[in-house]
């Protein structure tokens, strides 16, 4: 409730963390500050780890901020959500002394008598000073001073021409003598025109890649990403936050793009969602369940991938079949890549 939360607000003393589980729970609480919720949905919502989150449980419980109790159903013996209740009555005296934090406006208004002077307001201008009378040399002539004659004006209109300016433009220069203008301008322009024509269709595709062909690739992985995360929202039972949304899209398009299959990435985000984990890569590297291995197609499959030796990948089952990732030998603190298999070790398959 609202109200609940202004007292989070107004309470002095609480921790970083007390205040963000507070405000999670308060955002569930009822009129008498009873919330029912899962660990993992106040953790969420406060931005915290589950851990975070019990540890701020049991500091608020110890300063009796907080009572928490489990509940199971009756049937089955299942966990269902917590049953909190904040201790509201605790938390409204914990509220802080009223502070001056002094005024919020730029300028602060009083309710003395009399007129106010606007400190803001510019100063008033200064009367302006008389202009000075032109020199000598710039002053206009008068009105009865006969015309200049034909040949002075003309001379004074040639030196005033405007200078212009030599162009980079071939086209702008000179005929030659004994050229035609219309051959040498086509001459000068047309190369520096193909030019600019040729590397404009290089500009719009340097690399020559079909564009429609992987926007459609792309549209495709993203499609599949979106089916993975779907199965995750599907088990988890809520909706995904847009972070962890946003994470396992990403993850799943990467591990759909080294070739693992759709099916087995959307049981693993359903694993993933029943023990509350949300890194795709990292439970998939360690998942040992087996890959289905698709029926070889002459021309199908990974080109230039060696064959699994069988050997390497240390349990991670058929997945280093699909997957060079998985292809390394040794300790875990010093693992290399398998001499018999691993494409940097090995020459590529040909078919």
């Amino acid at each position: 409730m609202i109200q609940h939360m202004n007292l989070v607000f107004q309470a002095e003393g609480l921790t970083v963390g007390e205040g963000a589980f507070l405000m999670a729970c308060c955002n569930h609480t009822d009129a008498k500050g009873y919330v029912i919720a899962h660990m993992q949905q106040i953790a969420d919502e406060a931005h915290m780890s589950l851990r975070s989150a019990r540890d701020q449980r049991a500091r608020l419980e110890k300063r009796r901020l907080l009572k928490a109790g489990e509940r199971f159903s009756p049937k089955n013996g299942a966990q269902l959500a917590n049953l909190f209740r904040i201790n509201l009555d605790l938390l409204a005296t914990m509220k802080r002394k009223r502070t001056d934090y002094g005024p919020s406006l730029v300028e602060e208004l009083t309710f003395d008598e009399g007129p106010e002077e606007n400190t803001r307001s510019n100063p008033p201008a200064k009367s302006a000073a008389p202009l000075s009378p032109l020199p000598a040399d710039l002053a206009l002539p008068p009105a009865d001073l006969a015309p200049l004659p034909a040949n002075l004006v003309g001379a004074g209109a040639a030196k005033s021409a405007p200078l212009l300016l030599p162009s980079s433009d071939p086209s702008s220069l000179p005929p030659r003598a004994g050229a035609a203008p219309d051959a040498d301008a086509s001459l000068a322009t047309a190369p520096f025109e193909e030019r600019e024509n040729e590397a404009s269709s290089e500009a719009h595709n340097p690399s020559g890649a079909e564009v429609p062909q992987q926007r459609e690739r792309s549209s495709k992985s993203t499609a599949a990403g979106g089916r993975v995360v779907a199965a995750y929202a599907a088990a988890l039972g809520r909706p995904v936050l847009n972070g962890t949304r946003t994470k396992l899209e990403r993850q799943a398009v990467e591990l759909l793009g080294q070739g693992l299959p759709e099916a087995w990435l959307c049981d693993r985000a359903r694993e993933l969602a029943a023990r509350g984990w949300a890194d795709l890569v990292q439970h998939a590297e360690r998942s040992t369940a087996p890959i289905e291995q698709p029926r070889k197609v002459p021309g199908a499959g990974l080109p230039g991938l060696p064959e699994w030796c069988g050997e390497c990948g240390d349990g991670t089952g058929t997945a280093a079949r699909l997957n060079p990732r998985f292809r390394k030998v040794g300790p875990e603190d010093a693992r290399e890549l398998c001499p018999r298999c691993h494409p940097d070790r090995v020459a590529p398959a040909t078919a």
